[in-house]
């Protein structure tokens, strides 16, 4: 392995971690913003305005998925949860305008 081979993997792979880790706070906020929770309004107030929500919500959509599937749908069908609500990401559009307005 050369030099830029070796570069051309440690960015490639920073790059996957990254977006994991940073895919993985934003969903998991986002959920919290979409059950109401006033922790979640305060990060969104203090980091974001609507576009670079938009934005990130556009990237971080196969997150939100996944994380949705993680922390709602499989709860709610071995029983941990009562009520799963659904998941639409306009409710979550709506939700951050409302916030950010």
């Amino acid at each position: 392995m050369n030099d830029l081979e070796f570069w051309e993997y440690f960015f490639l792979i920073g790059s996957i971690l990254t977006y994991i880790c940073w895919g993985f706070v934003f969903a998991v906020q986002a959920l919290l913003l979409l059950h109401g929770r006033p922790e979640a309004v305060e990060w969104l107030r203090g980091r974001y305005t609507l576009k670079s929500f938009r934005r990130e919500m556009t990237a971080f959509m196969p997150m939100l998925y996944l994380f949705y599937i993680l922390l709602e749908i499989i709860p709610g069908l071995i029983g941990l949860e009562d009520a799963v609500i659904k998941f639409s990401p306009p409710d979550l559009r709506r939700r951050a305008e409302e916030v950010l307005k």
